[in-house]
């Protein structure tokens, strides 16, 4: 029960830590979408990086800071692969909102084997406090076998607990990364109208 109860927490731990991430994530990534707009729209390439550096937990204010950092480099070599690196960072950053998700697949995967493991070991226990006391009968080893059978129970509610979340966070993952994306493609077409401002400036 002990390995369960372990598995236990540290899935709760995840559920509640990316569940808290990603709701503010979804609040951040909007409100900074609109300000980097209209910043954009306006050339205010200051207040841009500004609102770059005010929101480094966001995605999108990575990859654009990332945008650019290059289209205001002074080797003309960095300026022309700006979108490709916005592109890179993107990427990056997509497989750090998976982080701490393989701790929920594992749980779920592998907490029923653990409360059978712990079933199989009581079972045994039973089994030989029975040869000691040298009787017989279902009466002897009820008792140890039903508490054996609670290993394989909690195995299964954990592991039921780990993957309904892995799923639905995999799904809000998913919506996230769509969002990010959109957010970056909108901001890049507008950096690309803009370039030769932006890399005078």
């Amino acid at each position: 029960m002990i390995p369960l109860v372990l598995c236990s927490i540290a899935a709760w731990m995840v559920i509640i830590e990316r569940i808290v991430k990603y709701r503010k994530l979804s609040m951040g990534l909007r409100e900074f979408h609109l300000g980097a707009m209209n910043l954009i729209l306006q050339r205010e390439w200051s207040g841009l990086k500004t609102l770059c550096q005010k929101n480094p937990e966001l995605p999108t204010a990575q990859v654009i800071a990332t945008a650019l950092d290059r289209l205001q480099a002074k080797d003309d070599r960095l300026r022309k692969t700006w979108k490709e690196a916005a592109e890179r960072k993107r990427t990056l950053l997509n497989a750090e909102l998976r982080q701490y998700l393989w701790i929920l697949g594992t749980v779920g995967s592998s907490a029923p084997f653990i409360g059978l493991a712990g079933t199989v070991i009581g079972i045994l226990g039973s089994f030989s406090e029975m040869a000691k006391q040298g009787a017989g009968g279902f009466t002897v080893v009820a008792a140890g076998i039903s508490e054996a059978l609670i290993a394989t129970a909690a195995g299964i509610v954990v592991a039921i607990v780990a993957v309904m979340a892995y799923n639905a966070l995999q799904t809000r993952v998913s919506g996230l990364t769509l969002l990010v994306r959109i957010q970056c493609e909108e901001c890049a077409e507008l950096l690309a109208l803009q370039e030769d401002d932006l890399r005078a400036g």
